[in-house]
């Protein structure tokens, strides 16, 4: 009777994570592609998902291509082809979903489809997770995308941050700790978050949107549009400069305060752009729309407040008085060329 030989299983790495004071077992395995899935609800693309697809089911090959489709991810296909693999492995549930690493699965797909019979591409380095909770994912996810070295874009953090809020139910301090941001600075960016995903995005002709984020962002940052914000109507009229273009970059936003401040310039923004209701202002106040003037009044408040080191310095240094000297000449040509009498 021929003698039976034991099968020797290959071991199974094994390693346990931290997340949130709780230890989490997890494995090292090589996981065919075929058992991998790619997760639709992954904050860098879900806006992309819901765009495209609405409410309906989205397919794995749908999935993929929006994935390819993404910026950077052609980047990322080329390092992976070229490197013959991947250095990170991707981190998968017990089903098979992708709790991280849905890029390079799409890679992995694509390079599988091109090339069917090489065996590189028929399995994918893995850190498979037996048990982990929704709550543990999201974490898991926050310390890869935010103090990891593959960031999310501001508006995919806000996204993360309002799934955790409302989908886990975490509280901002939370949050902020998985963040590393304070609560102050959570609030602000779910309040951007729900302002650019139920009021700005709906309103976009042709989808898109994502580049408005620098508005909203700067909107609910602003200390001086505090008071201007709790008031629905004029979020939804901010809104509305963002459509139609009254504001045309991030950096307009910061001009509507001293905008807010003057009734005629409010009565101007209604019909033109910020920069036109910021000249209303500039008729009382210079400096509103001026940068020459704006540094004039901080040279003439220096002066005014010179330290004594540099009077000091002005009695003994000739270089010193040069530039005090410069600053007289100058200021007597523009009078002269603009009939200004100083005396």
């Amino acid at each position: 009777m021929a003698s039976g030989k034991k099968k020797v299983e290959t071991p199974v790495s094994r390693q346990t994570l931290i997340i949130e004071d709780q230890k989490v077992l997890v494995e090292h395995r090589d996981m065919p592609l075929k058992a991998v899935k790619l997760d639709p609800h992954n904050p860098r693309i879900q806006h992309a998902v819901k765009q495209k697809f609405q409410n309906r089911e989205v397919t794995q090959d749908e999935l993929r291509k929006l994935i390819l489709d993404q910026p950077g991810v052609s980047d990322l296909f080329r390092s992976i082809r070229d490197n013959g693999g991947i250095s990170d492995p991707i981190h998968v549930r017990p089903d098979g979903s992708i709790i991280e690493g849905n890029c390079r699965v799409a890679s992995y797909l694509k390079l599988n489809s091109i090339d069917k019979d090489n065996p590189r591409w028929q399995a994918i380095p893995a850190i498979f997770v037996p048990n982990i909770t929704p709550r543990q994912a999201a974490v898991l996810q926050g310390q890869f995308h935010v103090a990891g070295k593959n960031k999310w874009a501001a508006y995919e953090k806000a996204g993360h941050m309002h799934s955790m809020k409302h989908t886990l139910d975490m509280d901002e301090k939370a949050i902020g700790v998985i963040m590393k941001m304070t609560e102050k600075e959570v609030l602000r960016d779910l309040q951007a978050y729900t302002i650019m995903t139920e009021k700005v995005l709906p309103r976009m002709p042709g989808g898109g949107g994502l580049d408005k984020w620098s508005f909203v962002e700067e909107f609910c940052k602003r200390k001086g549009l505090e008071e201007y914000r709790t008031k629905p109507a004029n979020v939804d009229e901010f809104v509305s400069m963002v459509i139609d273009k009254r504001l045309k970059k991030g950096a307009d936003v910061r001009k509507l305060e001293k905008v807010l401040k003057d009734p005629a310039a409010v009565k101007t923004l209604k019909k033109h752009a910020v920069d036109v209701a910021l000249a209303v202002v500039g008729k009382s106040d210079p400096t509103a729309d001026s940068t020459a003037f704006n540094k004039l009044k901080k040279a003439t408040t220096l002066l005014q407040r010179m330290p004594n080191k540099d009077l000091q310095r002005l009695m003994s240094n000739e270089e010193s008085r040069v530039i005090l000297r410069d600053l007289f000449s100058a200021l007597k040509d523009v009078a002269k060329a603009a009939g200004v009498k100083l005396t």
